[in-house]
């Protein structure tokens, strides 16, 4: 038999460690389940991570992976306004989230978890959500920002709504008001966009036309 490389399983590990805590909840995850779940010995775990922490870690670092790639593929070449930019990628956002709720309420658990001890595991999901924000505001949407509104702050405003949105959602299962506020969301955030564009706070790039 093959021998697996070392990155090929830690990816098998830590999607084990999703499913398992996604059906089951992140208190049954213990190591030797994860082991059990990814079809593997203990001693490929210890192998792959010097703890269940660090293990954790990576499934936090993990998280925005899916989500990222669902917003990119329809940003990628989009040619339409700024406007039609934002509401697209909360739209791609809403409808991934939506058909991963295990996904999406794991999260709230790791963190919440995750807090209760050194909140290492917290740190690096909601840094890796982060920076991920921050980049497709400044790669994908053409934001830049200033001493006055930095982009680290839109990341951070947009983060905190999506949070709470996606957690009333978990809460409720209301289709049609969590889009509403998702879409108010996009009308204020536009509004605060625009008008430090008019203050000389921001500026934002224009699309570029179809060669």
């Amino acid at each position: 038999m093959s021998r697996v490389p070392a990155d090929q399983r830690r990816e098998q590990l830590i999607e084990a460690t999703i499913e398992l805590a996604i059906r089951e909840g992140l208190a049954a995850a213990s190591v030797r389940r994860i082991a059990d779940e990814a079809n593997v010995s203990l001693g490929v775990v210890h192998y792959c991570f010097s703890s269940k922490e660090a293990l954790l870690n990576a499934v936090a670092e993990s998280f925005i992976k899916p989500i990222l790639n669902a917003v990119n593929a329809v940003l990628d070449d989009h040619r339409g306004t700024f406007e039609e930019k934002t509401f697209d990628a909360f739209k791609a956002f809403w409808d991934h989230t939506q058909t991963q709720p295990g996904r999406q309420l794991l999260s709230y658990e790791l963190a919440a978890w995750s807090i209760r001890g050194d909140g290492e595991s917290a740190r690096l999901l909601y840094k890796t959500y982060l920076d991920a924000i921050e980049q497709m505001i400044t790669e994908e949407m053409g934001i830049r920002g200033s001493e006055g509104l930095p982009t680290r702050t839109l990341a951070r405003m947009v983060l905190a709504v999506c949070d709470g949105v996606m957690l009333s959602w978990l809460v409720d299962h209301d289709d049609e008001a969590t889009f509403d506020v998702l879409q108010g969301f996009i009308g204020v955030l536009l509004a605060v966009v625009e008008q430090a564009r008019g203050a000389g706070f921001v500026t934002v790039a224009e699309p570029q036309p179809v060669s």
